[in-house]
């Protein structure tokens, strides 16, 4: 039953909402006096960085590939695309992490 209960997003595809809801959690419960959400705002931060360990992975995955000669001209497009979107929100996390620490 509970491998029923397992849930993924497609950070290629959904990452941009994905990362914009973990931003707002962050920004907004960071500064509460709640220890209640600003326990949520830790949570949402490390969900925030293994979504990024993730793409890390995807990049890593996608070099291998290059490497070895297979699917080039597509893999170098999405190691680009990968490496933009990791950088982004990786900078949007070191601000955020700014507020407080957990």
């Amino acid at each position: 039953m509970i491998k029923h209960l397992d849930f993924s997003i497609n950070l290629y595809t959904e990452g941009e909402k994905f990362f914009d809801v973990l931003k707002a959690i962050i920004r907004d419960s960071k500064k509460s006096n709640w220890p209640h959400e600003r326990e949520r705002a830790c949570y949402a931060e490390d969900l925030f960085k293994r979504a990024l360990e993730t793409f890390d992975e995807a990049i890593h995955f996608a070099e291998n590939r290059v490497q070895e000669g297979l699917c080039i001209e597509h893999d170098l497009k999405l190691i680009g695309e990968l490496k933009a979107k990791r950088d982004y929100w990786k900078k949007k996390l070191e601000e955020l992490s700014e507020l407080a620490k957990c």
